[in-house]
């Protein structure tokens, strides 16, 4: 027989008994963070994500790592963001990622970091895609290889991520892991450089490219 999804059961647990949803405990702790009223918000956004909302534990592994309303505690936005990458949230596995590639909050451990990298990219998120590209370019907790190295800013860089098109750009312009083209370095440098990527922008300040 088949069951409720466990989204569905919770909502209608709540409605029988008046409580509120880990969802509607979110919602009210983000337009709380929206206002900066942090005090009010994050007990909320503590109580959801403690329900197993990744959503909230996302958020809340955020706050600690960048001190939005609590002082920065890289240990406790790490644990946050393994809670919530082991339910499956992309963002949160990519961010896990950085944590083990600069020992932020755990032991550094350049395999781990490639690994969460790769869980993320595999659901297509761009910034994940580019930290792994990174990896294999510098042959760091993978083997080097830069062919798959631009492989990977490829797929950065056509989900419209803007380190990934700048990554791929320097690739065809120094012909890095495929076949030297200055019009398609030129191409996705461009593409970067629009989205306000600084890296980018200084390049083609420095190759007078207008």
């Amino acid at each position: 027989m088949k069951t409720a999804p466990l989204s569905l059961t919770l909502a209608a647990a709540a409605l029988l008994c008046g409580c509120t949803t880990p969802e509607q405990l979110y919602s009210e702790a983000y337009g709380l963070y929206t206002a900066q009223r942090y005090s009010e918000a994050l007990p909320k956004m503590r109580e959801a994500a403690e329900a197993g909302f990744p959503p909230a534990q996302l958020a809340l592994a955020k706050s600690f790592d960048f001190g939005q309303g609590v002082t920065k505690n890289p240990t406790q936005a790490a644990y946050w963001y393994r809670r919530a990458a082991m339910n499956g949230n992309a963002n949160a596995q990519d961010n896990l990622g950085l944590c083990y590639y600069f020992g932020s909050g755990v032991n550094k451990d350049l395999a781990m970091a490639v690994m969460w990298h790769q869980r993320a990219a595999d659901q297509n998120y761009a910034p994940a895609w580019n930290n792994l590209g990174l990896c294999y370019r510098n042959g760091e907790g993978v083997q080097q290889d830069e062919i798959r190295a631009a492989g990977c800013f490829r797929k950065a860089a056509e989900l419209g991520n803007d380190a990934g098109q700048y990554n791929l750009g320097r690739c065809y312009y120094h012909g890095v892991g495929l076949v030297q083209d200055l019009e398609q370095a030129r191409f996705w440098i461009e593409r970067s450089a629009a989205q306000g990527y600084k890296n980018a922008q200084l390049f083609m300040q420095d190759n007078n490219w207008q």
